[in-house]
């Protein structure tokens, strides 16, 4: 896999807090994709996502009005989108279609 499709994945998972300038990384993609191939990576995406679904489930029936809501669908979101460009780059023999 390309550092630029890397990068790519790598931007889904991270999160910009513009008012108080500050980045977080749900995984950092790059250290994962270097020492696990890219079928074992989904893997543990898959179960983070499970895991949030748990947390919205959670959520849901503490308090429906929570910003933790939409905090979670959001990094549910995202955790998907690079599930599916991994997907993608690995079906096309590590090249993005």
């Amino acid at each position: 896999m390309s550092k630029k499709e890397i990068n790519n994945i790598q931007d889904f998972l991270t999160i910009k807090n513009e008012n108080q300038n500050i980045k977080y990384q749900i995984v950092n993609i790059q250290l994962l994709l270097r020492k696990h191939p890219p079928t074992a990576v989904i893997g543990f995406l898959d179960e983070l996502h499970k895991d949030y679904s748990k947390k919205l489930k959670d959520v849901i029936k503490e308090d429906k009005t929570s910003s933790r809501l939409n905090e979670i669908i959001a990094t549910k979101f995202r955790i998907k989108m690079a599930i599916n460009c991994i997907k993608k780059i690995d079906k096309h023999g590590g090249k993005a279609a």
